[in-house]
């Protein structure tokens, strides 16, 4: 690995300034430490470069292709200026919020891999000042021993004929926040099939919730069941003949329901909600969709498994005597005994 270009600059948000610092040689091992951190991070997702013209990939191109240093510089001022413009944006729409966008500083290094193969490093670590303790003046950066990163992403390209190819980018960030990879790198996650049947059995849900939960509860228990149990079925699923044969077989509880605006609807969802409409389904992407709880009352809950395919026909609810009742068919005896009162 041959580290052939490095930057660090302070991103500094309150001033709305940015501040190149100088790095020495030593600085080496912080990138030779981050490659070897960034590789064996498993919370690192893999993302596509939407518009190769936009200003980031843009000036990584050129930073590989020249090697004048005094404008490999003026390259990573502008990757650094754009962070600072994301960065403002972001904190301007959370202000209302008391939050604050992490401070920090930009890191920047190109590494060469082989003859014709690069990774552009982009990472924002932790910045904190501090004073001398012989000069007393104060200085800023980042602890060497903590290496606190934020974010960071890997460009992974490699050279043919001084035409730079990108191949995918590896992108890690320790909250939900987008600005880093929307406004700032412009990237979009890549879609791969555990991607897809997390985004369309999540897409899915939450146009059931809008759109019916709230006129029949039951239909969209019965249908959002429906759905995590085909997620959780590993098989090839074509999205758009899935949603035309759940729909049109489908006998909603209330008159209500609309089942042709509802397809319409759920047909929308890939290109709206950013899903492929054919993949394999990969049950492990939804684990914590597995189940769904109901509160009965305090202390006691109703757990329903994706598994379940008949659980509608065994749970229903009535009025007794005036008091609103779940009655339960139950196989099992140990539970059933459990709950049978003595003078019944």
């Amino acid at each position: 690995m041959n580290i052939l270009y490095k930057s660090f600059h302070l991103v500094d948000v309150d001033n709305e300034r940015t501040v190149r610092n100088d790095i020495s040689e030593d600085f080496d091992s912080f990138i030779n430490d981050f490659v070897d951190f960034s590789n064996h991070n498993e919370k690192a997702k893999a993302y596509v470069i939407m518009h190769e013209e936009d200003l980031i990939s843009d000036c990584i191109q050129r930073i590989v292709n020249d090697t004048d240093i005094e404008y490999r510089n003026e390259l990573s001022d502008k990757i650094a200026l754009k962070l600072l413009e994301s960065e403002k944006l972001a904190q301007a729409k959370i202000y209302p919020t008391g939050s604050k966008v992490k401070r920090g500083s930009l890191v920047q290094a190109l590494v060469q891999n082989s003859d014709d193969e690069y990774e552009y490093i982009l990472a924002k670590v932790e910045h904190s000042e501090w004073y001398d303790g012989i000069s007393l003046h104060r200085n800023s950066g980042f602890s060497s021993e903590k290496k606190s990163i934020w974010k960071f992403a890997i460009y992974n390209m490699y050279s043919i004929n001084d035409h730079i190819v990108f191949n995918d980018v590896s992108v890690f960030t320790d909250t939900k926040a987008k600005y880093w990879t929307v406004s700032f790198l412009e990237l979009e996650e890549k879609r791969d099939d555990a991607f897809n049947t997390y985004n369309a059995y999540k897409a899915i849900d939450n146009e059931l919730k809008s759109a019916i939960k709230t006129s029949s509860p039951r239909d969209y228990v019965v249908l959002s069941n429906e759905i995590q149990n085909t997620m959780n079925t590993p098989q090839d699923l074509n999205y758009s003949n899935y949603v035309e044969e759940l729909i049109d077989q489908y006998e909603p509880v209330s008159t209500e329901i609309d089942k042709e605006v509802i397809k319409d609807c759920l047909l929308a969802l890939p290109e709206r909600k950013h899903f492929d409409t054919e993949f394999k389904t990969v049950p492990s992407s939804i684990e914590n969709k597995r189940t769904k709880k109901y509160k009965i009352a305090d202390g006691v809950e109703l757990m329903i498994k994706s598994t379940s395919s008949d659980f509608s026909k065994r749970i229903t609810s009535t009025l007794k005597n005036g008091r609103r009742v779940l009655e339960i068919v139950c196989d099992e005896d140990e539970t059933y005994n459990a709950f049978i009162e003595e003078n019944a």
